[in-house]
């Protein structure tokens, strides 16, 4: 394993998502929210805040564990075709439901179900690139969606209706992998017998994703519920800089699944604690940073809640190293681990959150937060320690 390449395929893995997020966030949703104007942008964010939950807790649960199972190199395509077939009707019906109550014409639902089908297999076919390491061709599998992008916000100008712009883009990202890559193509052989196996494994783990990613967007609901929307928008300002540690670590988590699932390789003690060492470190680096800058700019828009900075930055930050943690864990034990661990972390966040918010508002939910975040990270620590150490003992 040479470390030039992995450095050069973690710079892959950056620049592909950020021009997939530069695209996104630069060109498309401004072009589309001076188009459309703010209540039909805002109509199309709440939408997509469906696709993000939907698409990735379905697409990269399948994708992931198929790179955790054993004899993962021999097993068939036709399994996993099966279970995201199952995922997409289930989100298809999740969708259509909220298309409906959403969107004022059929054709419109119609789109919005498709997109959301779409994404699902996109997410899932990056799985080609962390099975064959071949971060480069990521690169291309990305410029291919950006590009399908900016030709659906072509056909946007002239029709109007924003869900071109990611079904052409879904789509030939989707088209690419089929046409040059293995995962989304049928394969005859007869593998029936591993299905049962194959999607209670992707089925656990979509769980975890799901529930991570509800979670991810709870702060909206439960500040505009309990406070009211300007807190949404404070607490929005004062966690954009840890936030910005989510695009890092989709990169990170592509790395480190790739690599370390590659030649089936088990993480002893030593390693585990040099890891959580390295990823303590970046994260303290990263509070330094953020501290020192989320004041300058949360003083110009929100000067009466810049206190709060170190607190939310925290939570931001602690939250993001540990879903690269459990990353680094699915490698070393079932997965339903990291389904139990979300599960205390939502009761422990939920809980607290709706307590804490209740006496002292907003100062509230950032300790909530805070805490949660923290004792989040330190159980992760703790199950990868125990099963770290018991690969150790099993080699000796």
């Amino acid at each position: 394993m040479k470390k030039k390449k992995i450095a050069a395929d973690f710079l892959y893995c950056v620049g592909a998502v950020g021009m997939m997020n530069a695209v996104l966030q630069l060109i498309v949703y401004p072009v589309i929210n001076n188009r459309v104007g703010e209540n039909e942008f805002g109509n199309m964010l709440f939408l997509l805040g469906i696709l993000n939950i939907l698409a990735p807790s379905f697409g990269q649960g399948t994708a992931n564990a198929r790179l955790v199972m054993p004899e993962r190199e021999t097993l068939k395509n036709k399994e996993y075709i099966l279970t995201l077939g199952i995922f997409s009707i289930i989100s298809a019906v999740i969708s259509g439901i909220v298309g409906a109550a959403r969107i004022s014409t059929a054709v419109g639902i119609v789109m919005f179900v498709y997109i959301i089908v779409m994404s699902i297999y996109r997410m899932y076919a990056c799985v080609e690139y962390r099975l064959s390491l071949e971060f480069k061709r990521q690169f291309v599998f990305y410029l291919a969606l950006s590009i399908g992008y900016i030709l659906g916000l072509l056909i946007f100008w002239k029709s109007e209706q924003w869900y071109w712009v990611f079904i052409l883009g879904e789509t030939i990202a989707v088209l690419y992998v089929f046409l040059t890559g293995n995962v989304l193509r049928h394969q005859s052989e007869k593998t029936e017998e591993r299905f049962s196996e194959v999607f209670k494994s992707a089925f656990v783990l979509s769980a975890s994703y799901l529930l991570t990613n509800i979670l991810l967007n709870l702060d909206r609901f439960i500040l505009a519920y309990m406070i009211d929307s300007e807190a949404v928008s404070q607490y929005y300002v004062l966690s954009l800089l840890g936030k910005t540690m989510a695009i890092i670590s989709g990169p990170v988590n592509s790395i480190l699944i790739g690599y370390i699932t590659k030649g089936n390789q088990k993480i002893k003690t030593k390693s585990y604690l040099k890891g959580v060492g390295l990823l303590v470190g970046f994260g303290l680096l990263a509070l330094v940073a953020c501290s020192i800058v989320t004041p300058i700019y949360i003083k110009i828009l929100y000067e009466a809640v810049v206190d709060l900075n170190v607190l939310v930055n925290v939570a931001q930050i602690f939250y993001f190293l540990t879903n690269v943690l459990l990353v680094i864990i699915l490698t070393m034990c079932e997965i339903r681990w990291q389904f139990v661990i979300q599960v205390v972390y939502a009761v422990i966040f939920v809980g607290s959150a709706i307590v804490l918010t209740a006496q002292k508002g907003l100062l509230g939910f950032s300790i909530a937060a805070c805490i949660s975040s923290i004792l989040y990270f330190l159980l992760t620590t703790i199950v990868g320690f125990v099963f770290a150490k018991k690969n150790g003992n099993r080699q000796k």
